[in-house]
């Protein structure tokens, strides 16, 4: 098998994950006489929402792959579309200006977190929390409390803010946002810094990596794609202020894609495996709201599922002998 044959390979088989589970659920189906899944409809909101969820998990994963977890993509992406947002709207920019304010203002909260972690030396966890209150509380001062809402316009300037959030433009965009982060991780001394500290921090900076440039230059990188997602949120709907550290919500969501993404990513790129996870996970949800499933009893099944295939993914021959157990065979479980 030559090299490129098998690269291809490899990307042809991180979409059994998507596709295995759309079989599934579509034999389910079929067999209840449930033909609610095999709508255009569902397959167009299944790809359409694949995008933002890809574009926001990326965000996350990208920081840890370094072991930062950071709690700060919801409030920033929440204050970015309401400061990009209304600052564009003010200005009355078309799609692509109000799409540039947006991410100018999430990579600015983004790079006011990193300049925090990089002086204060203190875990990001920490750091990022306390950004998380900050900024929640911004949100709530900002244009008297409103948030940011553009189907608040006349009907034409409204549709022209729309369209980042319509084919093609909205497909564009992802493939933009896929394609400039794969060149800077992969291509660039940025991406093979970040990946030297992702495996061993210590022995990297004792190697000449410039950590606090580096972490300097994710945090720009991470705002610029909360910027994007800021953007397709404001199109989807009104963006309102958070309170309570409830715009921690979006990490923890997002966190099935991404473990996965970042799996499957370790046998093509990061990019891609996010894509990926995010599809398969977009298919999953769907299934559960095809079938009618309350949104609590989603959230149980997903966590589940979720903790099922991390396991597989960390030790699958273990998983395997536990499942023989369970359905009568005596093979000893592996310690």
């Amino acid at each position: 098998m030559s090299k490129k044959t098998g690269y291809f390979k490899r990307y042809a088989m991180t979409l059994l994950f998507p596709l295995g589970m759309y079989a599934v659920f579509a034999l389910i189906t079929l067999i209840i006489g449930n033909t609610s899944f095999f709508t255009g409809y569902t397959t167009e909101g299944i790809i359409h929402d694949t995008v933002e969820n890809t574009i926001i998990a990326l965000a996350i994963a990208i920081p840890l792959s370094g072991g930062r977890w950071d709690f700060g993509p919801g409030a920033i992406i929440m204050l970015g579309a309401i400061i990009g947002g209304n600052l564009g709207m003010q200005l009355h920019m078309g799609t692509f200006g109000v799409l540039l304010c947006c991410v100018a203002a999430c990579m600015l909260l983004a790079l006011i977190e990193a300049v925090f972690y990089v002086t204060l030396r203190v875990p990001n966890m920490i750091i990022s929390m306390g950004i998380v209150m900050v900024y929640e509380a911004v949100s709530g001062l900002l244009n008297n409390g409103l948030g940011v809402n553009f189907f608040a316009n006349d009907t034409e300037y409204t549709q022209e803010l729309l369209r980042m959030n319509q084919f093609p433009l909205i497909y564009i965009l992802l493939i933009v946002v896929m394609a400039v982060t794969w060149f800077l991780l992969y291509k660039t001394k940025f991406g093979y810094d970040t990946r030297s500290l992702g495996a061993n921090a210590k022995l990297a900076v004792n190697a000449g990596v410039n950590e606090k440039k580096n972490i300097i230059l994710t945090y720009a990188l991470v705002g610029a794609l909360l910027g994007c997602a800021a953007m397709l949120s404001a199109c989807s709907s009104k963006v309102e202020p958070a309170n309570n550290l409830s715009s921690t919500a979006l990490m923890f969501g997002s966190m099935a894609p991404v473990l996965i993404g970042l799996f499957l990513g370790g046998f093509t790129n990061m990019p891609w495996g996010i894509f990926v996870g995010a599809l398969g996970m977009e298919v999953f949800t769907y299934g559960l709201n095809a079938f009618g499933i309350d949104s609590s009893i989603q959230t149980i099944v997903t966590g589940v599922v979720l903790a099922l295939i991390m396991a597989y993914i960390n030790d699958g021959a273990r998983v395997v002998q536990m499942v023989k157990q369970l359905f009568g065979h005596k093979s000893k479980v592996v310690s």
